[in-house]
């Protein structure tokens, strides 16, 4: 759909876009066949979060999709349409109703992706793959490296559980309304994963190493000869979470689980 059918659609509807929803509809056609075509490389079934006006519903088989949608007029549109959909809020919504395995994909405002992206990593039971437009400033966190800005939870959580690649860059024009930001079109391909590792409690881990961003890690660790376990992976005894890779986030979990040193345990960290 372009501009002027989106626009036509809402008014026949009386829709109008709603911005606490981040509703900003994709009405670039041939961008939404690249984007189509990225996401049907991976194999069904789909599950779409927010198909709004269907820019990217619409391309596929009715039985090989699955929709999720909070807008209960959107959904209600889905359902008399023949789509099998569920009105809810995503980060709310029990996964377990849908297959055991699926590519989850969607245009998303920030919080709800990085939420999705969080909860995904530490449960990869089902979404084995992931394909969201989000805002650059939220991909700038996902694919931060250390040192920067943007580094943080988000980059060391996406890039320990995904290989994350940068598909398309979105310009505002290609949305309506018009966002205040561009977008990014961003794709995850689930790691093979160290089973030795707990997720949950690895997420808990690197939160607390960002608890005080600028404090110096070892202070953080709560363990005996901190330091020194710094040092023996290599790693500047003084330095901050900001410093430190992925990989050396999963170092340094697997060195202090393995020695059993913390003074508390990790279900404990918050």
């Amino acid at each position: 759909m372009d501009k002027r059918e989106v626009k036509q659609f809402l008014e026949d509807r009386s829709l109008k876009p709603i911005k606490k929803l981040g509703q900003n509809f994709l009405v670039n056609p041939g961008l939404a066949q690249a984007i189509v075509r990225s996401i049907q490389n991976h194999p069904p079934p789909f599950v779409e979060v927010g198909p709004g006006l269907g820019a990217l519903t619409r391309h596929f088989n009715r039985k090989d999709i699955f929709l999720i949608e909070k807008d209960k007029k959107l959904a209600e549109y889905w359902s008399q349409e023949g789509w099998t959909v569920f009105c809810e809020d995503a980060l709310k919504f029990k996964w377990s109703q849908l297959p055991k395995r699926f590519t989850l994909f969607g245009n998303l405002p920030y919080e709800i992706a990085s939420s999705l992206i969080i909860q995904f990593s530490i449960d990869q039971k089902q979404a084995s793959k992931m394909v969201f437009l989000i805002q650059k400033e939220a991909a700038e966190r996902v694919k931060a490296l250390p040192h920067s800005k943007h580094y943080g939870l988000l980059s060391v959580i996406a890039q320990s559980f995904w290989f994350v690649s940068t598909l398309f860059s979105i310009q505002k024009s290609d949305f309506y309304p018009i966002p205040q930001v561009e977008g990014r079109f961003l794709e995850f391909r689930a790691k093979k994963f160290n089973t030795s590792i707990s997720p949950p409690l690895f997420l808990q881990f690197v939160k607390k190493c960002f608890q005080f961003k600028r404090k110096m890690l070892f202070k953080q660790l709560n363990i005996s000869n901190a330091k020194e376990t710094l040092e023996s992976l290599n790693l500047w005894p003084n330095c901050r979470a900001e410093n430190l890779t992925p990989k050396n986030f999963l170092q340094l979990y697997m060195k202090i689980k393995k020695e059993g040193n913390y003074t508390h345990n990790f279900e404990n960290l918050s």
